[in-house]
């Protein structure tokens, strides 16, 4: 998974598309096997990273299996569904949030709604991009 997130951050990055979305637009992408939502958010990486942290937490069915603070990277289990979280700081007050799993079922969370409820806890205003 953790190759996963660090080759979808690379091709991210090479296409341009994180350098032109704008704050708080979420971009999300679904393949057969895997999704990724990812926006920036006008909050410091270390505030939304303890966010996600706390979202997480929350939920008795997600587990953490390993957890890089300084990294800012978590990869977690959810049922048979696996994912990872990751917090770049772009500067001190703009962060880019990553969410990455393997395709999940209709009823279950998606990582776009992982990250709008994370930018709904920053008090952040994000929303998909058309």
């Amino acid at each position: 998974m953790k190759k996963l997130v660090i080759m979808l951050l690379i091709s991210l990055s090479v296409s341009g598309c994180a350098g032109i979305a704008t704050i708080g637009a979420v971009m999300y992408y679904k393949s057969q096997n895997h999704e990724v939502a990812s926006v920036d958010i006008e909050a410091p990486a270390k505030n939304v990273y303890q966010v996600a942290i706390k979202t997480i937490q929350g939920k008795p069915n997600v587990t953490i299996v390993n957890k890089n603070d300084s990294a800012m990277q978590l990869d977690i289990l959810k049922n048979e569904t696996s994912g990872s979280i990751k917090v770049t700081a772009l500067n001190s007050k703009l962060s880019q949030l990553t969410i990455v799993s393997d395709l999940t079922a209709d009823n279950e969370t998606t990582p776009l709604s992982a990250v709008l409820k994370i930018c709904n806890e920053l008090k952040v205003k994000c929303e998909q991009t058309k």
